[in-house]
């Protein structure tokens, strides 16, 4: 069993190794073959947090693309997933995990049961919303914090005191950030305010 995994993971290696720069149509191709065979997956999110890894971005890229189509693949990876995220450094690959994380804090806020839903612990939920206020606070491009809002708006609606904290902090960074960040930041606190309200 462990050679098929060898042999699975070496050919994704070489899948992301091929990806020559962040162009959508190469990450595309990758990421239907994922989508193909769920076993790759394991492999995928292996790389991706994998130290000193040259292909780990790569594969952060893919992995949210893949994350995209099939968030429920990621449920069973969850654990491995957060614990992971705040050991990534690089822009590109931040903005990606926070792409994921936004996703998920919408699923743990739906009204449906989902695989997210019924595997998420108290802890994981902690580690994520500490992770996306370090973002939100840390020398991120606006994509990245626009993510980190967004996942704090919603796994706020469930962590009441979570909504007080940002509200703090987007109004403080309003003056001095981009108009992309000032326009999602004001669309985040229009929700807030919206919640409140009701």
């Amino acid at each position: 069993m462990k050679t098929v995994k060898d042999k699975t993971k070496y050919s994704l290696l070489k899948e992301l190794n091929a990806i020559q720069d962040a162009g959508r149509e190469n990450r595309v191709k990758v990421t239907k073959k994922v989508l193909k065979d769920q076993e790759l997956f394991k492999s995928l999110i292996e790389i991706a947090f994998e130290q000193g890894n040259g292909l780990s971005v790569k594969a952060i890229w893919i992995l949210e693309l893949v994350c995209e189509k099939r968030l429920d693949w990621l449920a069973f990876d969850l654990a491995y997933f957060i614990e992971n995220i705040s050991n990534v450094k690089e822009e590109s690959a931040v903005r990606s995990i926070a792409k994921i994380c936004n996703l998920v804090a919408q699923d743990y806020n739906s009204k449906f049961d989902s695989p997210i839903r019924l595997t998420i612990t108290r802890d994981q939920v902690s580690q994520m919303i500490e992770t996306c206020f370090e973002w939100l606070l840390s020398d991120y491009k606006v994509a990245t914090k626009a993510h980190a809002m967004e996942s704090l708006y919603f796994l706020g609606i469930k962590t009441g005191w979570i909504h007080y904290e940002l509200k703090m902090i987007i109004e403080k960074n309003l003056p001095l950030e981009s108009p992309g960040y000032a326009t999602r930041a004001k669309k985040v606190l229009e929700s807030m305010s919206k919640d409140t309200a009701a």
